[in-house]
C-alpha cells in the first residue's frame, strides 16, 4: 500500500515541478556562498568607476551614454567589437555594482537564467521534460566554486560569460521554434540572439556548435541536412556579427598604421597564436577548469570549515537528482544520447579552444592546472549536459539486472553521497574567502564613514588594504566610490619599497576579530618612516560591533619600551556615521604600533 502511495506521489504531474523548486532553493542557497569573497581582478577598478560614474550622472544621461556606445562599436569606432558587453560599458545594470551580496546575487541570476533555459533547451531537444529536469537539478552541482575569484565568473566580471551563453540559448530555442512553425520571425530572432551574443563576448561565436547538436537532437533523423538547415538562422547572426568584428579589428589596424585618423590601440591578447603545443596544453587545462572538483583536487584542498548549511545543500540537491532519476522511465537512444553528449562536450570545448588559441592565456599564469579564465563557468554547463547522459547511459546499464533491484538502495546511497560530498567539500572551501570579503567590507565601510577624511585631497594615506594589487587607479577609485574624494591614496607594501619625503602621512588600516563583530578599521598619522606607529588614531566600528568590547593596542615609546593597554569601548567618546557605523577616538598621546591594535569582545 505504501508502494502504491509514493508511484501515486511520484506519478502526480505536480512532482517534477516541485523536484525543481526545490532544487532552485537549494541550488541558490548553494551557490550563494559566492557573497562572501572581496572583488577580485578587473572589477576591484571597473565596478568602481562605474558605480561611482552612475550615482553622480543622472540617468537619462545614463541612457544616452550606453545607447552612444553601442551605436559608436556598430560604427566600427572600437577596436573589439562588443556592443552588448558589460562590463566595460557603463550601463544601468551599474546599480548592481555597489555592494557585494547585491553584485553577487546579481551574477547569480543570470547563471540561474541559464540553467533553467538550458534545462527547458535539453527537454526541447531530447523531447523529454524529465532529462530536462535532471539537466536543471544537476548544473547548479557542476560549478567551481573554489578557484581564483579574479577569474572565475561566478565572482568577478559582471556576468560576462553568463550574459553572453544566455542569447545563445534563447537562439536555439527560437531556432527549434522555427522548425515547428515555419514562420521566417522565429528565425529572425534566433538570428538576432546570436549576433547578440557574438556581440557581447568572443567566445559566442564557438558556441554554433552546440546548437548544431541540439538542432540534430530535435530533428530526430539520421540524416544531417535538417539539422544544418535549421542552423542557418543563428549561423546568419553569427556571421553578420563577424563582419563587425572583423571590421572593427580592420579599422583599428588602419588607424595604428598611420593610414585612418585616431588612434589604434594593441589587441594582441585577443588575437590568435596557433603554436600546437601552446594550444593544447592550455586548451585542456581551460576545458580541466570546467569540472566541479578540478581545483579542489589538483589545489590539494581538504574539506575544512564544514557547516550545517553545507550539509544541507548537499543532501537536498543530491536528493532531487535521485527523485529526477527514478522518474526516468523513457530512455533516449543510444545514438540520441550520444548527440546530448557530444552537444555538451561542444559547450565544454569550444570556449575553451578560444582561450587556447590566445597568447595572453598560453603563458601559464592566467590559465593552469588549478584556475581557469572567465569561460570556465558555460564550459561547466557542458559537463553538466555530459553528466546527464552518463546518468542514462548508467540507467540503461542496470535496468533489467537480476542483481539491480537489490543493489539498487545502495548504490543510490552511494551516488547521492558523492554529489553531496562534492556540494559539501566546494562551498566549505569557497568560505576560505570569507575573511578577505570581511576586510573589504570594514575596510571600505570604514572608509564610507569618513575615516580617512580628515586627510583631505594632498596629504598621503597609505591603506593596510592594497587594491587591485596596490595600484593607483584603483586605491584613488575605491576612495572615489565610498568617500566620494579624490584621495591622495597609497598602498602600504607598495609603499614601504619606495622612498618618500612628505612631511606628513595617514595610514588607513584594519584588524579582524574572531568574527564580524570584532572587525575594525583606522587611521593614525604616521610617527616613523616605516608607517609601524601612528599617533591621533581613529577607529570605525561596524554598525553590528560589541558595544560591551574593548579596545587593545601596544605603545611604543623613543627608546623602544613596549607598553600594552586597553580601553572599554564604553569609557570612549563615539560619534555616529551615518552608515549605522561608529568612529571613535583613542585619547593616547603615544605612538600606538598599528599592527596591535584589536577589538576584543
Amino acid at each position: 500500500m505504501e508502494r502504491n502511495n509514493l508511484k501515486k506521489i511520484t506519478g502526480s504531474r505536480w512532482f517534477l515541478p516541485v523536484v525543481c523548486a526545490v532544487s532552485f532553493v537549494f541550488g541558490w542557497w548553494y551557490l550563494s556562498i559566492t557573497t562572501c569573497a572581496p572583488l577580485g581582478g578587473d572589477d576591484e577598478t571597473t565596478n568602481l568607476q562605474n558605480y561611482y560614474y552612475i550615482t553622480h550622472t543622472p540617468w537619462w544621461q545614463v541612457v544616452l551614454t550606453h545607447a552612444k556606445e553601442i551605436l559608436n562599436q556598430l560604427a566600427l569606432q572600437s577596436p573589439r567589437f562588443r556592443p552588448f558587453s558589460s562590463p566595460p560599458v557603463r550601463s544601468l545594470n551599474s546599480w548592481f555594482l555597489g555592494d557585494l551580496v547585491v553584485y553577487r546575487l546579481y551574477i547569480l541570476a543570470w547563471t540561474y537564467a541559464d540553467i533553467a533555459l538550458t534545462a527547458w533547451l535539453t527537454a526541447k531537444a531530447t523531447h523529454s521534460k524529465k532529462l530536462g529536469a535532471l539537466a536543471f537539478c544537476l548544473l547548479p552541482m557542476m560549478f567551481s566554486l573554489w578557484q581564483d575569484a579574479t577569474g572565475n565568473s561566478m565572482y568577478s566580471y559582471g556576468a560576462l560569460a553568463q550574459s553572453t551563453l544566455l542569447p545563445v540559448l534563447l537562439a536555439g530555442l527560437c531556432m527549434l521554434r522555427w522548425q515547428d512553425t515555419h514562420h521566417v520571425r522565429w528565425a529572425v530572432l534566433s538570428a538576432f540572439f546570436m549576433f547578440m551574443a557574438c556581440g557581447t563576448f568572443e567566445i559566442g561565436f564557438t558556441y554554433i556548435a552546440a546548437l548544431f547538436g541540439f538542432a540534430w537532437l530535435y530533428t530526430g533523423s539520421g540524416k544531417m541536412r535538417p539539422a544544418l538547415r535549421l542552423c542557418l538562422a543563428p549561423l546568419a547572426g553569427e556571421i553578420i556579427s563577424f563582419g563587425f568584428n572583423m571590421g572593427s579589428r580592420l579599422v583599428n589596424e588602419l588607424r595604428r598604421a598611420g593610414i585612418l585618423p585616431g588612434n589604434g590601440v594593441n589587441i594582441g591578447g585577443v588575437s590568435p597564436n596557433f603554436d600546437l603545443p601552446a594550444v593544447l596544453r592550455t586548451w585542456v587545462m581551460q576545458m580541466s577548469a570546467g569540472f566541479p572538483l578540478n581545483a579542489m583536487v589538483f589545489g590539494k584542498i581538504k574539506p575544512a570549515n564544514v557547516q550545517i548549511s553545507d550539509v544541507i545543500c548537499g543532501v537536498a540537491l543530491a536528493a532531487c537528482v535521485m527523485a529526477v532519476l527514478a522518474l526516468l522511465d523513457r530512455l533516449p537512444t543510444c545514438k540520441e544520447n550520444l548527440l546530448l553528449f557530444l552537444t555538451g562536450l561542444a559547450l565544454l570545448s569550444a570556449p575553451a579552444l578560444l582561450i587556447g588559441i590566445s597568447p595572453k592565456y598560453q603563458d601559464g599564469i592566467n590559465v593552469d592546472w588549478r584556475h581557469g579564465y572567465i569561460p570556465q563557468t558555460v564550459e561547466s554547463f557542458g559537463v553538466g549536459l555530459m553528466a546527464v547522459a552518463v546518468f542514462v547511459v548508467l540507467l540503461r546499464f542496470v535496468r533489467g539486472r537480476n542483481w539491480w533491484p537489490k543493489l539498487r538502495p545502495v548504490c543510490s546511497v552511494l551516488l547521492a553521497a558523492g554529489m553531496a560530498f562534492s556540494v559539501v567539500w566546494q562551498r566549505s572551501a569557497a568560505r576560505s574567502y570569507e575573511k578577505g570579503g570581511r576586510a573589504y567590507t570594514v575596510f571600505a565601510e570604514g572608509v564610507e564613514a569618513g575615516l580617512a577624511d580628515a586627510a583631505g585631497t594632498e596629504t598621503p594615506v597609505v591603506t593596510d588594504y592594497p587594491v587591485w594589487g596596490g595600484d593607483l587607479e584603483a586605491e584613488n577609485a575605491f576612495f572615489l566610490r565610498y568617500a566620494d574624494t579624490d584621495t591622495n591614496a597609497h598602498s602600504l607594501p607598495v609603499w614601504r619599497t619606495e622612498s618618500h619625503d612628505e612631511a606628513t602621512v595617514c595610514r588607513l588600516g584594519f584588524a579582524l576579530g574572531s568574527d564580524k563583530r570584532t572587525d575594525i578599521s583606522w587611521l593614525g598619522t604616521a610617527a616613523d618612516d616605516n608607517l609601524d606607529t601612528v599617533t591621533g588614531m581613529t577607529v570605525y566600528l561596524p554598525k553590528q560591533a560589541d558595544p560591551a568590547g574593548t579596545l587593545a593596542y601596544t605603545t611604543r615609546a623613543a627608546d623602544g619600551t613596549e607598553t600594552e593597554h586597553t580601553q572599554p569601548l564604553a569609557e570612549l567618546a563615539q560619534t555616529k556615521a551615518e552608515n549605522g557605523g561608529t568612529l571613535v577616538t583613542l585619547p593616547e598621546t603615544a605612538p600606538i604600533v598599528g599592527d596591535t591594535l584589536r577589538l576584543q569582545s
